[in-house]
């Protein structure tokens, strides 16, 4: 029985072949594949009623494609041809958010690889929007009845099968990551003064630990290793974005919450490679951490598609007909 991810591939692959029309296998490191689009295609892997407005706005807002744009399973392209046609549509994003969130009066904006104003850099990261720097996927601004701004920030996962572990790239010696000091006492300051990231000037650990910290201390040492080692370090790293920018005073934001969209079928993506406190499911055992567990959603891709659809006509009735055959969904 093949796997979801398999199952994609293969969805894919037939949609590259026989919609597009491309025989010709795509390169990635040396090797070529055949869910790859050739490099220069790579545009075809975003629905045509958006290709050209979608492009121009990533070159406007200095955003960086994935290396890996020319791949019909990246996420990234996935998510940008769900929701790019409704930067245009708000009314109909706000059907949606609507029935999570009961205090929404208007979707003001719709924005993509959002890592808060453009002259901040919370985290001293290189690079810039999609690339090296800690970037939502997508973030939803709205505005609540009694006319404060909102802001949902979203993690959008495909075929991925968890959510990024620390690379430890530059690291010197990774396998302190994977236990505590001696000094019990201190066990809570032990990977901050370890970690890597701290080194290089990465102020994780010190929002982590900070007073106003989204997080549950007492639960930062369940485990020997690092907590953000493995499956939650691209949560993590979402998870003080949201903090950092309701934080900004000069954003003036009521609240900024985070969450995790996803395809419903990718099971894989429920599986940590490591138990938390017992817990193998990501988006069960993220919530445990948090202060405020209201503060973290979750939601599926086939889910939003379910609400939104009674209320999609014209172009975005076409829109619907392309992602049901692209996605299968």
């Amino acid at each position: 029985m093949q796997n979801f991810r398999e199952q994609m591939e293969k969805h894919q692959i037939e949609y590259k072949t026989k919609v597009l029309s491309i025989k010709q296998m795509g390169r990635w490191r040396g090797r070529h594949y055949p869910h790859i689009l050739p490099e220069d295609s790579w545009s075809l892997n975003l629905w045509e009623g958006i290709a050209y407005e979608e492009i121009k706005y990533f070159v406007q807002s200095e955003i960086a494609w994935h290396v890996q744009k020319h791949n019909l399973l990246r996420s990234q392209s996935m998510c940008i041809n769900i929701f790019f046609p409704l930067r245009q549509h708000l009314d109909i994003l706000k059907v949606w958010l609507s029935r999570h969130f009961r205090d929404v009066e208007n979707v003001v904006d719709l924005d993509f690889e959002y890592i808060g104003p453009k002259n901040k850099n919370y985290f001293n990261e290189l690079g810039g929007r999609g690339q090296n720097r800690t970037s939502s996927d997508l973030s939803i601004t709205w505005q609540d009845k009694e006319e404060k701004k909102n802001m949902l920030l979203l993690e959008f996962k495909f075929t991925e099968r968890d959510f990024g572990e620390c690379s430890q790239e530059g690291n010197p010696y990774p396998e302190r990551c994977l236990s505590l000091g001696k000094d019990m006492e201190n066990d809570i300051y032990s990977h901050k003064t370890k970690c890597y990231r701290t080194e290089v000037k990465r102020p994780y650990w010190d929002m982590i630990l900070s007073g106003d910290s989204p997080f549950r201390r007492e639960l930062l040492t369940t485990e020997s290793y690092c907590p953000f080692r493995y499956d939650f370090y691209q949560l993590m790293r979402n998870q003080l974005l949201a903090h950092c920018i309701q934080s900004d005073s000069q954003l003036d934001f009521n609240r900024v919450e985070f969450g995790v969209i996803y395809h419903a079928d990718n099971k894989d993506l429920m599986r940590m490679s490591r138990p938390f406190g017992g817990e193998r499911n990501p988006l069960k055992a993220w919530p445990e951490l948090l202060n405020n567990q209201n503060t973290f959603h979750v939601f599926t891709v086939q889910e939003f598609l379910n609400t939104i659809e009674p209320n999609l006509q014209g172009e975005l009735a076409s829109w619907r007909s392309y992602v049901k055959q692209r996605y299968d969904l």
